[in-house]
Order: C-alpha cells, then sequence, then structure tokens
C-alpha cells in the first residue's frame, strides 16, 4: 500500500509540475486585457481594492508521522482596501475571511513630510523583514519556524516609519503588545527596525534590516502560540539580508528572543535563523531550497525543530503564483515517513 500510496504522490505532483509549466507558457504568451480591465475598475490611488485567494494542499508521507499533516484548505481568502486622501492622510482595512472574520490591518496614516508618516491602528509592528513580507511573495508556503514562533503578530499601535536616505529607512512603534485585543496589563510593546535597500548592478538588489523590541506580558500568549504563556519581560532581536537579481536568490534572517514564562523561575532564550538560496530557471519558474532551525535553551525537545525545505515556484501570470515544497526533518529520530509535500496556489490583484 506504501508503494502505491508513493506512486501516486509522486504521479500528481509530476502533473502539477507539468501542469504549472504548461499554464506558465500560455499564461504570458496572451496580452493584459482582462487585468487592465480589472485595474481600471477596482484600482485607483483614492479606492483601491485588492485581494489574494490561497489553496493548500498537505501530503504527509505517513498519517501517523509526527507531521501528519493531509488534507486541502484554504488558509487565506484576504481583501484590501486603501487610498490616498486630502492633507496628507491614507486608510487601509484589511480582512481575512478563509476560516472567519478576520481583522489583519485597519490603518490611518498622513504624511508629515515626503519622507516620513505615522501610522495609527491595526497593524503589522514592523519586525522581521519575511513577516513584512506578503504572504503570496514569499519563498516557500509559510514563514520560518522562527519567524512564526516570534513575530507573527499584528498589534495596535502607533508607528513612526520613512526613509533616512535613498538607501536607509526606518520603523518605530508603540503597541499594546497583545495582538488585536484591548490592553490587558497597562503595559506596552516597544518595536524598531533599521533597513536598507540598494542596486548592487544593473539588475541586482541587496536589501537587509536590523530588528529590536521590548515589552512586558502578564501571563498571555505571543505570535503562533508555539512558546508558552509569557509573563514578564520579552526582548526579541534579529536581523536579515536577502540578494537577488535575473538569476540568484540568496537569503539569511537570524532571530533570537529572551523571554519568561508563565510557570517557569529562569528565563528561556530562543533563538532561530534560515538560509535561503534560489535559482530562477526563467521569468516564471525558480528552484529554491532552504534549511531552518528554532532551538530552545529551556524547553528543549518540545520546541525545537530542523528541517530542509526543497521548492519549486511557477508564475504563470503576474497575479497567480504555484508552489511545490517538499519537506526534510532533520531532528534526531526523523525517518523517511516523517517528509511531505505542500502545494499551494495563490491569485493576488
Amino acid at each position: 500500500m506504501k508503494i502505491i500510496r508513493y506512486g501516486f504522490l509522486g504521479f500528481l505532483l509530476a502533473i502539477t509540475g507539468l501542469a504549472s509549466t504548461q499554464v506558465a507558457a500560455q499564461g504570458h504568451s496572451e496580452n493584459n486585457d482582462r487585468i487592465q480591465e480589472l485595474r481600471d475598475k477596482l484600482k485607483g490611488e483614492t479606492f483601491n481594492l485588492s485581494a489574494i485567494i490561497l489553496f493548500q494542499g498537505d501530503f504527509a508521507f505517513d498519517k501517523d508521522a509526527a507531521a501528519g499533516n493531509r488534507g486541502f484548505f484554504v488558509p487565506q481568502a484576504r481583501f484590501k482596501v486603501d487610498g490616498k486622501l486630502d492633507g496628507g492622510f491614507s486608510y487601509k482595512i484589511y480582512v481575512d475571511m478563509a476560516d472567519q472574520f478576520n481583522l489583519l490591518d485597519a490603518e490611518i496614516g498622513y504624511m508629515l513630510n515626503e519622507d516620513h508618516q505615522v501610522i495609527v491602528g491595526a497593524q503589522k509592528p514592523g519586525f522581521s523583514k519575511e513577516f513584512l513580507t506578503a504572504p503570496q511573495t514569499i519563498d516557500f508556503y509559510r514563514r520560518t519556524f522562527a519567524v512564526v514562533a516570534l513575530t507573527q503578530e499584528r498589534d495596535f499601535g502607533i508607528r513612526f516609519a520613512g526613509d533616512l536616505s535613498e538607501t536607509m529607512n526606518y520603523s518605530l512603534g508603540m503597541f499594546n503588545g497583545n495582538g488585536l485585543t484591548r490592553n490587558n496589563d497597562n503595559n506596552f510593546y516597544y518595536v524598531g527596525r533599521l533597513g536598507y535597500n540598494t542596486e548592487i548592478d544593473e539588475s541586482g538588489n541587496i536589501e537587509g534590516g536590523l530588528n529590536f523590541s521590548y515589552g512586558e506580558l502578564s501571563n498571555s500568549s505571543i505570535a503562533g502560540g508555539i512558546l508558552p504563556n509569557i509573563d514578564g519581560d520579552r526582548i526579541t532581536f534579529g536581523g536579515d539580508i536577502r540578494f537577488e537579481n535575473e538569476q540568484l536568490i540568496l537569503a539569511t534572517e537570524v532571530l533570537g528572543a529572551e523571554l519568561e514564562y508563565t510557570g517557569f523561575t529562569e528565563a528561556d532564550n530562543v533563538f532561530g535563523f534560515h538560509v535561503t538560496g534560489g535559482y530562477k530557471i526563467d521569468n516564471n519558474s525558480t528552484l529554491l531550497a532552504r534549511y531552518e532551525t528554532l532551538q530552545s535553551d529551556l524547553l528543549g525537545a518540545g520546541i525545537d525543530q530542523d528541517r530542509i525545505l526543497l521548492g519549486y515556484t511557477g508564475d504563470p501570470t503576474p497575479q497567480t503564483r504555484y508552489r511545490i515544497n517538499y519537506l526534510l526533518p532533520v531532528n534526531d529520530g526523523s525517518e523517511f515517513k516523517d517528509h511531505g509535500v505542500v502545494v499551494t496556489m495563490s491569485l493576488a490583484f
């Protein structure tokens, strides 16, 4: 039965890859009359409507293994309305209706001058380049272990952002610190990022940044709920760098944290990073490989994770993307049955 199962999975992946390549070849050969018609109806400077639909299929090799996720679902069905208004003001409302109605962003912005703005409301605090990247454009089907564990969280607050020079940018904010809920402990969460972005040749670009945050929580969870509730200080820090040109992608991000958990007498040091490389077969197809890890000094095996991801990304049209990701856990005791494949398709306009 396992031979049949793996054979069917291999056949499915082959068909998916061939279909993606065929659709890519056809999609880019056609004109853009339809997307231009959509832009004319929905997109403007004062009112801009965008949407993201993401479909995902998980195929764990063994349903009883540690990573035994199987099935199809829609993790994201998002709609965004944003625009610029008179007097330097702007707005953004961003919601997700994949499972139930969830508010993501509700922002009011004001341009202090041509280089600096202040943003109030529900928003991303401005920590971690991968978290700040839109879900349909990240390299793999999901963000890294470290990003999900330490930074996957929107919040209510105020943030100043802008450009310090042609190559340097910044973000500095103060937030409730407990997600999109009222402040439940009268503490604040402070977040800062210093970024860098420049062209290094006619087709290449290098960007990077440094992040730091500090806050206090009272028996509350952070991010994706991977770590225990925080009761006391949380300090997070990290940096990232990415080089990309017409043919290559080289990227890494390092994140660390010192956290005080509910029910623990000592603080935990959590550390994670990824190293990613990519090769662009052509303008519409990319091969990717990533190693990522997350380690906890205090929690040990309950949190520690290491894996390798191999990926193929196809862009049939400027609005659609396929991903085929092969997952290889490399923790002690991992076996072939713990491997899996994730296939996604996204449409964004």
